[in-house]
């Protein structure tokens, strides 16, 4: 097997849109990280998923932290308030933040854990099992755009890699190999297209719209790599990161 790095940073986002929790272990199911972008924020009205990188209205969503608690998600907002997502007031906090009358809503996989739940949100995309990027790809695109550090969150990554050597889109010459990840076993299926997420400002980031031209440039709109499972495991951060498919 050939050494590509080691884990640098694990991340879980309970809710789409919303920032995450960096975590230290995890382990990977069939379906990758448990309770990842389980729930999301919605037009109550309408029952539409939070969209930031559309609507205007929308982009108060990436001032909010989700985390779970007890394998129930919580909303955090800036205020330094949590509430759980079953919590009778979310409602009401998330209607000032938003501006205009917001819920949260379990994906329907989720939903049906949650029988006593009225309402189910309908993705507006397939998820992936796993979202990776390295820190190769990430030292190239600073590079690319100049004026500044492009940092993971902008891409709400489940895995980033530390990587050695030449900075440039590593993960392109993974497609279709197998990766080891401490116990677990992983398939690379496609390069990640990026949307208007990656150029909005975000807590401690600044909008930055060279962000999107520059991976559209270089890369076609394509940053990091998803992933599905091929064995369960653990993953935990410094573990190494192997290519099993030279």
């Amino acid at each position: 097997m050939d050494a590509l790095g080691t884990i640098e940073e694990i991340w879980r986002y309970p809710v789409s849109s919303l920032g995450g929790e960096r975590l230290t272990s995890v382990e990977l199911g069939a379906d990758g990280i448990a309770g990842d972008r389980s729930w999301s924020v919605v037009d109550a009205a309408t029952g539409q998923p939070a969209a930031p990188e559309k609507e205007e209205r929308w982009r108060a969503a990436v001032f909010l932290q989700s985390r779970l608690t007890d394998n129930t998600p919580d909303i955090g907002f800036p205020d330094g308030t949590w509430l759980s997502v079953l919590d009778e007031g979310l409602c009401s906090k998330l209607s000032d933040h938003f501006g205009f009358d917001v819920a949260a809503w379990p994906y329907a996989k989720a939903g049906a854990e949650l029988p006593d739940t009225r309402h189910v949100a309908v993705n507006r995309y397939e998820p992936s099992p796993l979202h990776l990027i390295t820190t190769s790809a990430l030292d190239h695109l600073s590079a690319l755009v100049g004026t500044e550090k492009v940092q993971s969150k902008r891409f709400r990554p489940n895995i980033v890699l530390r990587t050695q050597g030449e900075a440039d889109f590593r993960e392109k010459a993974w497609l279709g190999k197998r990766l080891q990840l401490g116990s677990s076993v992983i398939h690379i299926g496609e390069e990640t297209k990026r949307c208007g997420l990656t150029l909005i400002a975000q807590p401690d980031v600044s909008e930055n719209p060279e962000i999107l031209r520059s991976i559209l440039r270089q890369n076609r709109r394509n940053f990091g790599v998803y992933a599905s499972i091929e064995t369960i495991g653990t993953i935990s951060i410094g573990d190494r990161a192997d290519l099993i498919d030279a």
